[in-house]
């Protein structure tokens, strides 16, 4: 794997880390997770570590980087969502996940790649002609030079074949269940970082009027 700088850890800092306690919320966990130092990802391994009693240097050989490496992580020298594919397969096979949603949780993949494209009415009526055109029964009881058809012409056809074949042929394809799964893990995401955000600023206002 190719992680070139590295550098030494803070020997202030424990090799060991500390156990998460049993008595702990799923919300108030998460809610950790995401304040932790680095992000969620790397409060979530970090975590995960504690939980089978793995010190830094085991955790940072399970997932085949050095120390250094997983501190610049953890510090902000480097960004988890610049991570490698390689390192993401790494973390997803140290916390059993698919890698997608390691990147997910790194940042790698926002919420707004979700978003379906706005195309305009022309290409879309234009990429459903073209399906309609690969029906044989169709194709039999319509006139061969279907390409002199305006596109008014053509938005109609379309419109009647939809209606009578029972094809949604406007939608670009249907997404698979495991990605709408993702997508709904990509919203909640982005609300558990927006609530780590305000938690951080609360926290930061109550600095500021305990030391005035």
């Amino acid at each position: 794997m190719n992680q070139t700088i590295d550098i030494q850890p803070d020997h202030r800092e424990s090799q060991t880390i500390p156990s998460p306690n049993a008595l702990e919320t799923p919300q108030a966990r998460v809610q950790r997770l995401y304040t932790a130092p680095g992000g969620a990802l790397m409060g979530w391994l970090f975590d995960e570590a504690a939980c089978r009693g793995h010190q830094h240097q085991e955790l940072a050989q399970h997932l085949g980087v050095t120390v250094g490496y997983l501190y610049q992580l953890r510090s902000g020298v480097r960004q988890t969502r610049n991570i490698s594919h390689e390192f993401a397969k790494a973390c997803a096979s140290y916390l059993a996940v698919p890698p997608v949603v390691i990147k997910l949780v790194s940042g790698q993949i926002r919420m707004c790649d979700f978003a379906t494209p706005q195309l305009p009415e022309e290409e879309l009526v234009e990429r459903a002609f073209q399906r309609l055109r690969t029906d044989p029964v169709v194709m039999a009881a319509l006139p061969e030079r279907l390409e002199t058809l305006n596109f008014e012409a053509r938005r109609a056809l379309v419109l009647l074949y939809s209606e009578v074949s029972c094809q949604n042929l406007f939608a670009l394809h249907d997404i698979p269940e495991s990605v709408r799964w993702l997508k709904r893990a990509a919203l909640l995401h982005d609300e558990s970082e927006a609530r780590a955000a305000e938690g951080h600023k609360c926290l930061d206002i109550q600095t500021v009027r305990q030391n005035v």
